[in-house]
């Protein structure tokens, strides 16, 4: 006992000899989305028509200690709008996180905003990105002036009776050569393997390497990008022995004036999503199942779009997407959105 109260008092001095190193912090997000589909003119053959309204709401707060440590908790509370007398959705995190010189490392359950990049529908589908929030898992990102490489590893199923074991492991990088050309990547590594009651295991990669150009100082833009790349699946069932390599190229063109733009998207490639009868195994948009008979085919995806920043910390943004297929018009969205970001107040 005298040990043990030794111990802790040697602690305890410990603790308040570095406590002026040690500061609270906080962050606020908030999100609210209403996004409108309607794919009934193609009756469905590659998405189904829907709407997600909803907001999501999370506020987290911590200590810093030390260079660079952080201890954080927080929760996130998810409502869909019209369901008055439900109870929303709520999810604890918790994480430790240590921010140094560019690098960041994070631990626990914590929030994807926390990486830097922009995924595509090919990695996330606009349900996947609004209502999966945090990664229980790791990240592992370094960020330069002209570069950002990341790596998240999500642990999203844990082995049960009906629970698959399933992970997910998506990374981003983009690293300039010069003010108008980058190299960049998005892709993933995706796991979901048999639960008690479900037997198999299902593999779902994809890598797509680009080449970004930034040619806004050729023309009096406020964005100018032309991105060249291709898009390499692996696709695998292993119970029933079944591999679909898909591949395809894709060019995408932003252009953005005075707050409004338009974005185009055009993929000519293989199915990026073979098993697409496998509940649950892809979170991408429905589209990228290109088409189903085993053919390659196209799709091109037209955003237009106004999106404005009211100030450092809310954004509003109002889209009209239009997506092509093998078939011709496969259907439209409409998307509306507000973010609050309270960081920039720390």
């Amino acid at each position: 006992m005298k040990h043990f109260i030794l111990t802790v008092a040697a602690l305890a001095a410990g603790i308040c000899a570095s406590a002026q190193t040690v500061r609270g912090e906080w962050d606020v997000h908030f999100r609210g989305a209403i996004i409108n589909d309607e794919f009934d003119v193609s009756k469905g053959e590659l998405a189904t028509s829907g709407t997600l309204a909803a907001f999501n709401f999370a506020p987290y707060a911590g200590l810093v200690f030390g260079e660079g440590h952080h201890l954080k908790a927080g929760f996130n509370i998810q409502k869909d709008f019209g369901t008055p007398g439900t109870k929303p959705s709520t999810e604890f995190a918790a994480w430790y996180q240590y921010q140094n010189n560019g690098f960041t490392l994070a631990a626990g359950v914590f929030p994807y905003a926390l990486g830097g990049s922009r995924y595509s529908s090919l990695m996330y589908s606009d349900a996947a990105d609004f209502y999966d929030v945090h990664c229980d898992g790791f990240l592992l990102r370094w960020q330069k002036s002209k570069s950002n490489y990341e790596l998240f590893f999500d642990w999203c199923g844990k082995y049960g009776e009906q629970r698959r074991e399933e992970f997910y492991v998506v990374s981003a990088g983009e690293g300039w050569v010069n003010d108008w050309m980058a190299l960049c990547w998005e892709g993933l590594f995706h796991h979901l393997a048999c639960s008690d009651a479900i037997d198999g295991v299902m593999d779902d990669h994809v890598i797509h390497p680009y080449i970004q150009f930034e040619l806004s100082s050729l023309l009096p833009l406020q964005r100018f990008e032309v991105s060249l790349g291709a898009i390499a699946g692996y696709q695998k069932d292993r119970k029933a022995d079944i591999l679909k390599t898909p591949f395809g190229v894709d060019a995408v063109v932003e252009v953005c004036k005075w707050n409004f733009g338009l974005r185009n998207q055009f993929y000519y490639g293989g199915n990026q999503m073979p098993f697409n009868d496998t509940a649950g195994l892809y979170f991408r948009a429905p589209w990228w199942q290109i088409r189903k008979d085993g053919l390659s085919g196209i799709y091109d995806g037209l955003d237009l779009y106004w999106q404005k920043s009211l100030n450092d910390f809310v954004e509003l943004g109002v889209h009209a997407r239009f997506h092509f297929a093998h078939m011709g018009f496969l259907g439209s969205q409409q998307v509306f959105t507000c973010t609050v970001n309270l960081d920039k107040l720390r």
